[in-house]
């Protein structure tokens, strides 16, 4: 009898704190990790998965798949979508949500353009998921309810690093700081897949506190990086870090095309070689 009478206790609770939410959460923002597409909140999600595998996804994360019949929903995530390309995230095609709730979908870039394509149920690709009201207010109201031990991330981290390999190349540091009660413990990973172990990997990373530090190797090349910081409160996830080469060619031995002005002179071009950044 007191079992249930508990029960009854904090599931009165838990209904006073759906119904009045509104008043302790801002509904207008998206929570950590989810990006403001339009008036929806949007997270990419790289591994390679089936319409109904990514289906499944989204919805053990509150969601769906992306609506892009809305009018003006591609246009808004297309940016986002561009933005990750041009900042190395060489993917092309993304699941969005099916046609008529029957054939699948993908938004595909062609050049600059995306557009919405019919792809095979079989075919696997990153996916788009959205998320629904209620699965937006949920995970507003957990993280605003967190234990005040719960970890966080206090290190700001750049979104790209830039290395030059050379014999003498010194270690790139890519930082994570965690702040909780008790310490969290920050793992890293590579790839969103690879666990990075210092002690049981072919590339000789190194710890110092809680920051990685990676061989200027060319193996590493875009590769993405991000940490986790977990006790027993939860865990919290840092925002990714692709490593990008830098280089700079020559110049070419020979000036290109000179061109003679109308009035005397000449004009000449700064033939730039390729270079990153």
């Amino acid at each position: 009898m007191t079992s249930v009478v508990f029960h009854v206790f904090y599931f009165t609770i838990f209904l006073s704190i759906i119904r009045g939410s509104r008043s302790f959460i801002d509904e207008s923002r998206c929570p950590t990790s989810w990006t403001s597409s339009g008036d929806v909140c949007v997270k990419p999600f790289i591994r390679p998965l089936t319409s109904v595998e990514a289906q499944h996804k989204c919805m053990a994360e509150g969601g769906t798949l992306f609506d892009c019949d809305r009018p003006g929903m591609v246009d808004d995530v297309t940016e986002i979508l561009r933005s990750l390309f041009d900042n190395g995230l060489l993917e092309s095609t993304w699941l969005v949500s099916r046609r008529g709730g029957e054939a699948p979908r993908a938004i595909a870039r062609s050049g600059d353009l995306y557009k919405v394509i019919d792809v095979p149920s079989s075919a696997a690709f990153p996916s788009i998921c959205s998320l629904t009201t209620i699965g937006r207010r949920s995970l507003l109201i957990q993280q605003t309810l967190l234990d005040s031990g719960a970890p966080r991330i206090v290190s700001s981290a750049p979104t790209e690093v830039f290395f030059h390999s050379r014999d003498d190349a010194d270690y790139v540091v890519l930082p994570c700081a965690a702040e909780g009660n008790p310490q969290p413990v920050i793992t890293w990973f590579r790839n969103d897949i690879d666990v990075v172990v210092p002690s049981g990997s072919s590339v000789p990373y190194l710890l110092s506190g809680g920051s990685l530090l990676v061989p200027a190797d060319p193996s590493l090349a875009y590769s993405s990086f991000h940490c986790t910081a977990k006790n027993r409160h939860g865990e919290v996830r840092g925002p990714s870090i692709l490593l990008k080469p830098a280089f700079l060619d020559s110049f070419r031995t020979h000036r290109g095309s000179v061109v003679p002005l109308y009035n005397g002179g000449a004009k000449l071009e700064c033939d730039a070689p390729n270079h990153q950044p």
